[in-house]
């Protein structure tokens, strides 16, 4: 009997580990995908010579993912154009939703596309 409680309180110990591991890899995930998106935004502006078509759908697709940019003009020579690229994510812990909360963290990447 001793053995079985045990192995009982083992398998739910893994088991509460896995999930908690489980939680952190996927809000690993989500700040990493909005990293990735940030630098694509960043390249894309840079490449385009911070063009404003191209900064309206670089908005357009950060709403459609859930992000919120913002892109403010800081140039000073009109050769050298410059912009300040500000990205607003929400990260969200699958782990307090399993009882019944919703816990989500802001996370804001800021940089400059010349």
């Amino acid at each position: 009997m001793k053995l079985a409680i045990e192995m009982f309180s083992m398998i739910i110990a893994i088991t509460i580990g896995c999930i908690l591991f489980a939680s952190i890899i996927s809000s690993n995930n989500q700040v990493c995908d909005a990293r990735d998106f940030y630098n694509v935004v960043v390249n894309r502006i840079e490449d385009s010579n911070c063009n404003n078509e191209v900064i309206n759908q670089c908005v357009g697709e950060a709403k459609e993912k859930g992000y919120d940019l913002k892109v403010e003009d800081l140039t000073i020579y009109n050769e050298q154009p410059s912009k300040f690229v500000k990205l607003e994510y929400c990260v969200m812990i699958p782990v307090f939703e399993l009882f019944g909360e919703k816990f989500n963290k802001q996370g804001v990447i800021e940089g400059y596309a010349r």
